[in-house]
């Protein structure tokens, strides 16, 4: 069943990487969908414990305040999202993805800026970065 859950959040997390590359906005009901999932695969692993759930649940919480308190320079839907990952992953496991996804963004952003396709303002798309890094982290622990 965890393996199930899993799937479904890989592609729930690809459709809503697509979603943010058209129109850099997640529409509530998909991060809707995504949590009832993440609540779904936190209540059916049992591999991980309920303080991993909280915690990679908190960074997503986090990131939703990082989003109020810095003008969403983070947006607050990519906060969500990764609540929902948290939910599903575990703390370690979300800090790496978010971690992977941080790097990816990064690299991204010094491409954006050398080809001078944007500047410092240009607004990139996260969560196509949050599903490779989901899917990494899925992949290099079973």
């Amino acid at each position: 069943m965890v393996f199930v859950i899993t799937g479904i959040t890989g592609a729930l997390l690809f459709a809503a990487g697509i979603m943010d590359l058209r129109s850099r906005e997640i529409s509530r009901g998909m991060i809707l969908i995504l949590m009832l999932v993440g609540l779904l695969g936190a209540v059916v692993n049992r591999s991980i414990g309920i303080w991993e759930i909280v915690g990679g649940a908190l960074i997503g919480v986090c990131a939703v305040g990082l989003s109020m308190v810095g003008r969403e320079q983070i947006g607050r839907g990519d906060g969500l999202v990764i609540i929902a990952m948290g939910l599903i992953l575990g703390f370690r496991k979300c800090l790496t993805a978010v971690c992977i996804a941080s790097l990816i963004m990064t690299l991204v952003s010094v491409f954006v800026l050398v080809l001078r396709k944007g500047n410092r303002h240009t607004r990139l798309a996260f969560i196509p970065a949050l599903f490779i890094g989901y899917v990494v982290c899925v992949m290099m622990t079973g």
